[in-house]
């Protein structure tokens, strides 16, 4: 299975996502926008949002090669003013992510590609997961926000 993104206008991935999903063969592509769970507190209450982790890409998935998908979806790009291209690799030009890029990305999304909440503790300097995809990870937390109860993490 390969992963391939598209590149397309701020706030229109769920446009683009739809798009994808009614002209194109759903056995063969699957088109996803990757998400993340914020808890945040407003007016007293503890509410959830869910929010793209990616804003302005919507992600492919499909078992057909970088040019397949290029010659299956190049009228749906051409013929679209929000898709402005797929994103491809300087060095070699291909557009298919990498299968570590798209492991990680998938080992921190659950079903429904949304990436939900962790729970940890910071110790000084140091941040200990408790529960959630970010379990193990702790490695690749960069910055963490104690009052938005947010961490950063750092992805290739």
């Amino acid at each position: 299975m390969y992963c391939y993104v598209l590149f397309t206008c701020t706030g229109r991935e769920e446009k683009v996502k739809k798009i994808l999903e009614k002209r194109l063969d759903n056995k063969v592509f699957m088109p996803f926008i990757p998400m993340s769970e914020a808890i945040f507190r407003r007016s007293g209450q503890t509410k959830k949002e869910l929010r793209p982790i990616f804003p302005s890409y919507v992600f492919i998935e499909s078992e057909l090669s970088s040019i397949e998908v290029i010659q299956k979806t190049r009228h749906i790009i051409y013929a679209s003013k929000d898709i402005i291209s797929f994103l491809q690799y300087d060095d070699t030009g291909d557009i298919a992510m990498k299968d570590h890029e798209r492991n990680m990305l998938l080992r921190l999304c659950n079903d429904d590609r949304c990436i939900e909440s962790s729970s940890g503790i910071i110790v000084g300097t140091r941040v200990y997961i408790n529960e959630g995809p970010l379990i193990g990870l702790e490695s690749i937390i960069k910055k963490t926000n104690r009052h938005k109860r947010r961490a950063t993490i750092e992805l290739e």
